[in-house]
């Protein structure tokens, strides 16, 4: 490890699975959505996500690195506190924004609008539970329940006064984008609490088999040609675009945001998009650049250029992407946050320090230690004199 003594690393992308005894707070009626998985005797996975079997065939043998990721050897679901730390030790991490597993997927399969609230409000209590003995290293997310509008206010409000530093909603909401004028009290809430909301990408129904799609435009008849499709995902393997098109929503929030206004109206207002990494965002600032000027007859007037409004207010977040940092000439380092995903498969544990050491040879010093803490501890409140020097011990 080549990193300078004085540097503090922060993870904003990390996972813990929820506890059975997170389940068994759910009323007897609810129970119904309990999540299970299971590893099958020929090393496939059956997961069941809100009712909704999805079975992932195992088409490859584990190496040593598998069998460290997704909890295969971690019987506690990284909730066990010491054994997360030593993990972290071993990538020198000193402090993790944790999101949910089976949470990412709320909203993916038959739940209803009362089940999204009640597990939310149970997951958001549980988890400040769970971290309450280290929360200066380990900061939760707030899973937002986005049903309704009112809901999500209701449940953001509730986890602002309880101390969440940072709100968690799904990357996209397709039957109310965010560029919809009722979340105007939502994005007000949260810029006055000064608490910046987290879109992390693969969440909502977007959680599987993502694609471009655009729901007005399908017909009764068409909608449940493509429900009973995608119905039938539990014996095939997991499609590309489940990973590469849900890393390119992470566009959508940039685009609503800015394109209708709220960043406009809402200048305090601050996000970041979580697991998408970034090497689409100087396109996408770019586009939205050139858009703005010659479809400008048509699009809502904006006094400032389209990528002004995000490199003021939002953050996307890098984790292996030579593509990102080689843009970095064009977007600057002050908008990116670095996350391993621990422990997911596509992420970078554990083998994060040679990605970052090769970083590196490419950025400049005080560039890596924006990106590396303290951008995040700008956006996320992050004590880093306190990180600095509570350093973990790694385990001889």
């Amino acid at each position: 490890m080549t990193s300078p003594t004085n540097e503090v690393v922060i993870s904003v992308d990390s996972h813990i699975t929820e506890s059975e005894e997170l389940w068994d707070r759910l009323p007897e009626e609810m129970q119904c959505y309990r999540s299970t998985n299971e590893v099958l005797p020929d090393g496939s996975e059956r997961a069941s996500v809100e009712g909704a079997l999805i079975r992932l065939p195992r088409i490859d043998a584990f190496s040593e690195d598998d069998l460290d990721c997704e909890y295969r050897r971690d019987e506690s679901g990284a909730r066990d506190l010491d054994r997360r730390r030593a993990d972290m030790a071993r990538e020198g991490v000193d402090a993790q924004v944790i999101f949910p597993e089976v949470g990412l997927g709320l909203g993916l399969g038959n739940g209803t609008r009362e089940y999204h609230n009640v597990i939310a409000r149970a997951y958001n209590d549980w988890i400040r539970e769970a971290l309450a003995p280290d929360a200066k290293r380990f900061l939760a997310a707030a899973l937002i329940p986005m049903d309704e509008v009112e809901d999500a206010i209701a449940e953001a409000k509730r986890c602002i006064d309880l101390g969440f530093k940072t709100l968690f909603l799904p990357v996209a909401v397709p039957w109310k984008p965010y560029w919809h004028r009722d979340y105007e009290p939502l994005w007000s809430l949260a810029e006055e609490a000064r608490v910046p909301i987290s879109f992390h990408v693969f969440s909502g129904n977007l959680y599987f088999g993502t694609d471009f799609a655009f729901l007005p435009f399908l017909t009764p008849k068409q909608y449940e040609v493509s429900r009973k499709v995608n119905q039938e995902i539990g014996d095939v393997p997991e499609r590309m675009a489940t990973t590469v098109v849900g890393m390119a929503a992470g566009m959508g929030p940039i685009i609503h945001l800015t394109g209708s206004g709220v960043l406009e109206r809402h200048p305090n207002l601050r996000f970041a998009i979580v697991e998408a990494e970034c090497g689409w965002l100087a396109w996408s600032l770019s586009a939205m650049d050139l858009m703005q000027q010659k479809r400008h007859l048509y699009l809502e007037h904006l006094p400032l250029k389209a990528s002004e409004y995000f490199l003021r207010q939002g953050s996307v977040s890098i984790s292996d992407d030579p593509v990102g940092v080689h843009n970095f000439a064009l977007t600057g380092c002050d908008c990116i946050l670095w996350g391993n995903d621990y422990p997911h498969d596509e992420g970078t544990f554990p083998n994060s320090r040679p990605i970052i050491e090769a970083m590196r040879q490419s950025v400049e010093p005080g560039d890596m230690r924006r990106i590396l803490g303290e951008n995040a501890a700008k956006l996320y409140g992050f004590d880093l004199d306190y990180l600095a020097d509570h350093r973990i011990v790694k385990a001889a």
